[in-house]
């Protein structure tokens, strides 16, 4: 149970590498900008909350959500008074860049789940405390702010603990600061050459600086991929780095390769589950490039929650499409996503199919979504769940809208 406590927590920040501005700072050399710093950091993390919650609420769209966002991120901009701060241009989010983002929130439970394993019964107790601490404020600018002040110190203390400073470096990512995240991992890598650790210190540089060149390929980011690679061929940071960046370019080919790399280091895993739906995706995408006509038939969900609904980002939501005929039966086809994923549209076709059978193989369906507080796909009491009407999809493209209201008695 501990172990899925601190993977979830670290998957936060994922939020952080795509809604936190990209800022590039010196650091927290002086008190006064301590703390000047953190106010502004504070009240940014708490306008984001709130975007994102009128967002899932569905009281903004996509697009307004993306323009004041934006709005807030130039704010914060002109507010924090540092000695040293580079100009970053607000970004304008293609829809391709959001699924880059959608990418980078799968994959890092992943990490999250390798530093586990490295970390899980470390004896240095001042660094598993640290180690605990930045699991814990993934998430949290004010309390990250803080634990990059503690941290330093011990960097200061003792400069050649290599997880000191790569722990400096996951909260400058959690603040944002990929420039000094990007530093304090490289720090990291150097006092871990040779070993085996080395690749994943050098991968979360490689993901800090794609984020702080905005998504772009450089020479230094080739070379920092290369030699983690060299160590470890299947770093995780960058594989996903690397799926990320070719799902940008629309190299859809070898996004789902890198895809099939990171669904092996936890098939069974939710974060696996929603890799797949993205290769199923892609293989769509890569078929209407080609000129291949989809074979069977094609549903597009648009899935929401009722407005005013609260629900726990992390509870799971269990999309499936049913033979309307033959109750009882299997799925069709099925996903597997969360609560935070909404308001999405998916696409469900035959090669979405979870059993034997196909959406071909029925004439007329039902397609239902079901809010799981245990996370199993079994409806039960204080669940949410919404089912379509029954219709035929006449072995073509068909389109519904579900939203998630009614409360599983």
């Amino acid at each position: 149970m501990l172990f899925w406590i601190l993977a979830i927590s670290l998957a936060s920040i994922a939020i952080a590498f795509v809604l936190v501005p990209l800022l590039r700072t010196r650091g927290f050399d002086h008190s006064e900008i301590d703390s000047q710093r953190a106010e502004n950091i504070r009240v940014f993390a708490e306008r984001e909350q709130e975007l994102a919650t009128e967002l899932r609420s569905g009281f903004i769209t996509d697009q307004e959500h993306s323009a004041l966002l934006r709005e807030l991120q130039q704010s914060l901009l002109d507010n924090v008074d540092l000695e040293r701060r580079n100009s970053i241009s607000s970004t304008k989010l293609s829809s391709m860049t959001k699924l880059l983002a959608l990418g980078i929130a799968i994959a890092i439970p992943l990490i999250a789940v390798s530093l586990y394993q490295r970390w899980g019964y470390i004896e240095d107790v001042e660094l598993m405390e640290l180690f605990q601490r930045t699991l814990a404020v993934q998430g949290n600018a004010e309390a990250a702010s803080e634990l990059v002040v503690d941290i330093g110190n011990v960097v200061r203390e003792d400069t050649e603990k290599p997880w000191a400073w790569y722990f400096l470096g996951e909260n400058f990512a959690t603040l944002g600061m990929f420039n000094e995240a990007q530093i304090a991992y490289l720090q990291a890598a150097e006092r871990l050459q040779g070993q085996p650790d080395e690749a994943l210190a050098l991968g979360r540089a490689a993901l800090a600086l794609y984020i702080k060149s905005e998504f772009e390929f450089s020479t230094e980011l080739e070379e920092i991929i290369a030699k983690a690679q060299a160590i470890n061929p299947n770093e995780i940071a960058v594989i996903q780095l690397l799926a990320a960046d070719a799902q940008n370019r629309g190299d859809y080919a070898t996004a789902i390769s890198n895809w099939r790399l990171l669904i092996q280091s936890d098939p069974n895993s939710a974060e696996a589950d929603a890799l797949r739906a993205e290769i199923a995706n892609a293989q769509r995408l890569l078929r209407e490039e080609n000129g291949e006509e989809i074979a069977g038939p094609v549903i597009d969900v648009h899935l929401a929650i009722a407005e005013g609904l609260q629900l726990d980002p992390d509870w799971r939501v269990f999309v499936a499409v049913r033979n309307a005929e033959r109750e009882g039966m299997p799925p069709l086809a099925a996903l597997d996503l969360r609560v935070g994923d909404l308001p999405i549209m998916i696409s469900l076709d035959n090669d979405s199919a979870v059993g034997p059978f196909n959406l071909s193989s029925a004439e007329v369906v039902s397609v239902s979504a079901l809010v799981s507080r245990s996370g199993v796909a079994s409806p039960a009491t204080g669940d949410y769940r919404v089912v379509s009407d029954k219709f035929a999809h006449n072995g073509q493209h068909a389109e519904i809208n579900l939203i998630i209201s009614d409360l599983v008695d």
